[in-house]
């Protein structure tokens, strides 16, 4: 259980870094879906470079295989583009808020399709992570109609990602392996829309050949790298709550990188986030001490 959590705290730190990452090479004049693409590229290669030194085979059934290449392509590919849509159109941490509702999503599909229990600790875990997740946002700015549609679907997309990477059969599967496809399902589905769109380009400079490399593709590699194993040991829920962690980051990204100024109201709300990862762990701490006083009693 502590591993887990470990596991999807390292994501959620990686995954608040890569959009600053992301936001250098995009403000050097590349197109969204080409960063993608490029994304998805770094990211496969660093898989198979990863598989052949540790001599794992990469063929696996073709049913497992159209699985992995299609998560990549909506749970991996969808949410990032839909993101960077929903960001067009609206203020990035009212993109950011709308994004982050997807644990209430995962929970509430885990409740009504897997019959999962609503705790008290997890109840109270979900009012603190949105409380949280409102106070750490900035909302001054407008929210359109079609700009929360792409946020919320960039949050639905997610919430699939992350509970089929605890359901399918495709688990059984080396985890690199499975990165490996879903990287490949994204880049095609990116790579193709870059040539088609005439939006294919490279880095602008040194500098953004680095941030594209180190940051954008072979850090997010660790960041679903960990994300995807915590899913397998804690399950989808818990690992969506903890990954809240992920705007708390970026606040403390903006402040390091960017100079933003935190207000009182930030800080209230990054307690109320770190708390609710608090119950979130405490809850699960308890559901494993009965599982294992159910054992004992058998």
């Amino acid at each position: 259980m502590s591993r887990g959590i470990l596991y999807v705290i390292l994501a959620s730190i990686i995954f608040g870094i890569v959009p600053l990452g992301n936001n250098y090479v995009l403000l050097s004049g590349m197109d969204p879906s080409c960063v993608l693409f490029y994304q998805a590229l770094l990211m496969s290669f660093s898989c198979f470079i990863v598989l052949k030194l540790k001599k794992v085979s990469i063929r696996i059934d073709t049913k497992n295989t159209v699985s992995l290449l299609l998560l990549g392509a909506v749970g991996m590919g969808f949410t990032d583009y839909f993101l960077n849509l929903g960001m067009k159109q609206m203020q990035v941490s009212s993109v950011i808020m709308l994004h982050f509702l997807y644990p209430t999503i995962v929970l509430l599909i885990s409740m009504a399709f897997f019959r999962q229990k609503l705790t008290g600790l997890t109840a109270v875990a979900v009012a603190l992570s949105v409380l949280g997740l409102i106070l750490v946002t900035d909302l001054s700015g407008t929210i359109t109609p079609l700009g929360a549609a792409f946020a919320i679907g960039s949050a639905i997309a997610y919430a699939l990602f992350v509970i089929a990477n605890e359901r399918g059969s495709f688990n059984r599967y080396n985890l690199i392996l499975r990165l490996f496809y879903m990287s490949v399902g994204m880049g095609s589905v990116y790579g193709i829309k870059s040539v088609v769109s005439e939006v294919i380009s490279l880095p602008a400079s040194p500098d953004v050949w680095f941030v594209l490399v180190a940051i954008v593709g072979i850090i997010s590699v660790l960041g679903f790298y960990f994300m995807t194993a915590g899913i397998k040991l804690l399950g989808a829920s818990r690992a969506a709550f903890i990954n809240m962690l992920e705007p708390v980051t970026a606040v403390i990204g903006g402040i390091l990188f960017y100079h933003d100024i935190i207000t009182v109201r930030s800080i209230i709300g990054c307690i109320c986030v770190l708390l609710s990862v608090l119950f979130i762990a405490m809850d699960g701490k308890h559901a494993s001490a009965h599982v294992r006083l159910m054992k004992n009693q058998e």
